[in-house]
């Protein structure tokens, strides 16, 4: 019997190897017997981060080469350690038997108080089929955008397969209670909105130099620096886990797998064809088939027509608009300035008055008339 937890992230890079590793050694630390499983099997870490290059891991089982108390890792400061196997094979690929000797194998695995699963980043059939049988999720995010996104695409997974207890957001690498507090209140206002999924804040890690120094020494930061910042986020985080009764909850370790193969199974049982898909097209059928496929063979010879025209009618209403460079390019600069001059020329005429017109217009002189009383006389009596 065991309180099993998977630990897990949406995304690489967020620290949760180190997470896992460190918050086994704090909850050893705090009195609890502790087994960590390394089940990343795309790249087992746990090895890297302590150091430790087991001959035999968890394939070695599945095999039936070896039983799994001989391939456990005893007392690695204080907790057991089940190394897993980078580029192990498929657990959803394993034969009736297989599967059965892996759920049998944890039958005489003993008991536990905490059974930590730290599992791979890609949300694969496997990461959720160890999240949907534990007893909690403790989800690990940083405050960088990208992580929260990947966060939250997790937790939709997860809700798509129905999860129903709340989630544990853990927030690693944070420079501040402020900026990690605005990250979860970020991300719970979306989940809030948007999935049926609850989520917890479990607590933050703190950005730490120290950290990075006992990852080149592979040595845990909680064994390397106990008084380190880090590690006191992890003892308080530890504190929250333990303040329930541990044995809420727990389980038997067979159940466990019997849950997680049972979860796949279903997840990848193949889909039964339907009564329409089994039906064997008849001679009327495949000939409507091969009418149809030469319709749409016609349909597309059409469309490719149709478009072909469309572009040489567009280039021609294209020429017709341009203007005709030869033309344009006869009237040279010198021929312009002279038909200038000839139009300056034109409008002077236009504006001066015209002689002949004026001396047709005017009235013809009056001949002289002598006004004096002899020579009217004269004219009368003559």
């Amino acid at each position: 019997m065991a309180k099993i937890i998977t630990i897990t992230s949406g995304k690489d890079g967020v620290g949760k190897t180190s997470v896992s590793l460190n918050l086994s050694l704090s909850l050893a630390a705090t009195g609890f017997k502790v087994c960590l499983f390394d089940a990343d099997f795309t790249l087992s870490k746990v090895n890297i981060f302590t150091g430790i290059y087991p001959e035999k891991n968890l394939e070695s089982v599945i095999l039936g080469r070896s039983s799994l108390n001989e391939i456990i890792i005893k007392n690695y400061q204080g907790i057991d350690i089940i190394p897993g196997n980078s580029g192990m094979k498929n657990i959803t690929d394993l034969t009736p038997a297989q599967s059965h000797t892996l759920s049998r194998a944890f039958l005489n695995l003993g008991d536990y108080d905490y059974f930590i699963l730290n599992t791979s980043s890609d949300m694969s059939s496997l990461v959720l089929s160890f999240c949907m049988a534990s007893n909690e999720i403790i989800l690990v995010t940083s405050c960088e955008s990208t992580s929260l996104t990947n966060t939250y695409s997790m937790l939709k997974k997860l809700s798509k397969y129905h999860y129903d207890l709340p989630v544990k957001i853990l927030i690693n690498q944070a420079i501040s209670g402020k900026v990690a507090k605005k990250a979860y209140d970020h991300l719970k206002e979306l989940v809030n909105k948007f999935l049926p999924i609850k989520i917890k804040p479990l607590g933050i890690v703190a950005l730490d130099k120290n950290v990075q120094a006992s990852s080149i020494s592979r040595t845990p930061f909680f064994v390397l620096f106990p008084e380190t910042i880090a590690s006191k986020c992890i003892n308080g985080i530890t504190r929250k886990l333990a303040n329930k009764d541990v044995r809420t909850g727990a389980m038997p370790l067979e159940l466990f797998w019997d849950n997680c193969l049972s979860f796949l199974q279903k997840l990848h049982k193949p889909k039964k064809k339907s009564a329409a898909q089994n039906v064997r097209p008849t001679k009327k059928n495949e000939h409507d088939s091969e009418i149809n496929k030469t319709l749409s063979q016609i349909k597309s010879r059409l469309s490719i027509l149709t478009k072909e025209v469309s572009d040489i009618k567009k280039s021609i209403e294209f020429y017709k608009t341009r203007p005709d460079k030869s033309k344009v390019k006869t009237l040279k600069p010198p021929l312009l300035k002279e038909v200038n001059v000839i139009k300056k020329s034109l409008e002077f005429h236009k504006a001066r008055p015209d002689k002949r017109k004026e001396e047709i217009l005017k009235p013809p002189l009056a001949k002289e008339i002598p006004l004096d009383f002899e020579s009217w006389l004269k004219k009368k009596t003559n």
